[in-house]
């Protein structure tokens, strides 16, 4: 006679469209999930199920299948939605909307539900928070990643105060053998190295007095420019358009997060219009110099005790100074760096022992 399959848990997320920021999360999920609780089955809905699952060695269903969802379902015991901006509608509605309806079918269906070190908001449209508010009095735990989403998690008013958390991709170790080596001979690892991630954010009026700026930094301290695009279906347009511009080296073959990791961490300054590239540049000790295209990023930089991130419409003169003061200063920085990474490592730890707890409930 056989047992009776362990339940599964099933993640709701950003996964399967190539953005290493929000794989590093799956990455930091799937291992801390497995360092807990062993073998335990785990489902994500994905865009792109194929390579997830390869990627993860997880099970992946395509997150618009209504019926492979409910089968999945049907197989789990706890629903996680997240890490990653999920509950906003800044973007568009669309996207909260989808989440809201995938925890709340799981709620119907009998899981147990968590929101899972999720950034939460801006909420800008009154029947948006009306539906987060009602669906989160329904969730069994809600963990954010940062103080500013507990508070409008605690001025929605819901039945629950949030658990405060941090993104999972903090927990991620950096990636080795030959693809990793591989990928920083490819960018030239030997010489000194000014990292830039950026995405396309407005009408990108950035571009220009950024590039002004790392030409003159390089120049200065004999370094290399070399540009990594996070998320290349979106990415790639303007952090090609920054690398002609700065002289600078794009890697245009996307690596995974794990060896996005192990590339940041031989950098010796890293400037970012994206989250995850900061968190990987703080957990490597490697100077971030965030631009403020989200809260988000102030965020960041507030649990890290560092100074603030420039506004968007920088100058090239600020962000030349800024991006020169990161790296003389690196290696006093770098202790405190590492410091705050291991204070967002065990708050992140927190999200998991709730996870835990949640899936182990009778």
């Amino acid at each position: 006679m056989h047992a009776a399959a362990r339940p599964a848990i099933l993640i709701s997320g950003f996964y399967g469209f190539g953005n290493i920021g929000d794989d590093a999360v799956l990455a930091g999920m799937v291992q801390s999930l497995r360092a807990r609780l062993g073998s335990v089955p785990l489902i994500v809905l994905s865009a792109d199920p194929g390579s997830t699952a390869a990627a993860y060695e997880v099970e992946a269903v395509d997150r618009t299948d209504l019926p492979a969802i409910l089968s999945a379902m049907r197989r789990s015991r706890l629903l996680l939605s997240g890490g990653g901006s999920l509950l906003q509608d800044v973007t568009s509605a669309r996207s909260a909307v989808y989440y809201l309806g995938v925890l709340r079918l799981a709620q119907i269906m009998g899981l147990r539900t968590m929101v899972y070190a999720a950034g939460m908001g801006p909420l800008r449209r009154p029947v948006i928070r009306s539906l987060v508010r009602r669906v989160l009095d329904r969730t069994d735990a809600v963990a954010v990643r940062d103080a500013d989403s507990a508070a409008r998690v605690r001025a929605l008013g819901t039945r629950r105060g949030p658990i405060l958390t941090a993104d999972p991709a903090v927990l991620l170790s950096p990636a080795e053998g030959a693809r990793a080596e591989s990928l920083l001979r490819t960018v030239g690892a030997d010489t000194p190295i000014i990292g830039v991630v950026v995405r396309p954010w407005g009408n990108s009026a950035f571009v220009e007095p950024l590039a002004e700026a790392l030409r003159t930094v390089a120049q200065r301290l004999g370094a290399r420019v070399v540009v990594l695009p996070f998320h290349p279906a979106l990415d790639l347009p303007v952090s090609r358009r920054l690398a002609d511009a700065s002289g600078g080296v794009l890697v245009e073959q996307p690596p995974q997060p794990a060896e996005a990791l192990a590339l940041i961490a031989r950098m010796h300054v890293l400037v970012a219009l994206r989250l995850h590239a900061l968190i990987f540049a703080a957990a490597a000790g490697v100077p971030p110099v965030g631009l403020a295209y989200d809260p988000k990023v102030t965020a960041l930089h507030r649990d890290l005790e560092i100074e603030s991130p420039l506004p968007l419409d920088a100058d090239a003169g600020a962000l030349a100074e800024a991006i020169e003061r990161a790296w003389e200063s690196r290696e006093a920085l770098r202790p405190a760096l590492l410091a705050g990474a291991t204070r967002l490592r065990v708050r992140a730890e927190a999200a998991v022992v709730e996870a835990v707890r949640l899936y182990g409930a009778v």
